[in-house]
């Protein structure tokens, strides 16, 4: 299917569309990109946003997020956003050392983090993972903001 072109858009979009690429330098095939995934009242409410977060968390990890959670939750990325973990057991570890819930273990206790992860902490926050890029998993978001 061929994507619309920007003369078949609203006029507001369209005028956006010119005027982010020419403050911004924007690339138009990366805005009708975005267009054609979300829609255009999603690109004149969130793309400045979005262009952002790619820019600073690269674009799979924050389609992948919009397409988990929806694209109207992109305001509330950073906020959500726990940082990159190797694995769900090793973000529970991290937080409960975090929250100092594990100051005072002995070395010889044996924390069973995956199961942490899977009975305590996976109904609060979800891991999504990423295929091309460089850092590929782990990447944990709250599913509360």
């Amino acid at each position: 299917m061929a994507r619309k072109s920007t003369g078949q858009m609203q006029e507001e979009t369209q005028k956006t569309l010119d005027e982010y690429n020419e403050l911004y330098s924007w690339s138009y095939n990366d805005m009708c990109d975005f267009i054609e995934s979300f829609g255009e009242t999603m690109f004149l409410t969130h793309y400045e946003t979005y262009h952002r977060l790619v820019e600073d968390y690269g674009m799979e990890l924050v389609d992948n997020f919009a397409n988990y959670f929806d694209i109207d939750t992109i305001p509330h990325f950073e906020e959500m956003y726990q940082g990159q973990h190797e694995t769900g057991a090793n973000f529970a570890e991290y937080i409960c050392e975090e929250l100092g819930y594990i100051r005072d273990l002995p070395p010889w206790v044996a924390v069973d983090w995956e199961k942490t992860w899977e009975d305590a902490l996976s109904n609060d926050y979800v891991e999504i993972d990423c295929d091309m890029s460089d850092y590929t998993y782990g990447h944990i978001f709250s599913n509360n903001y």
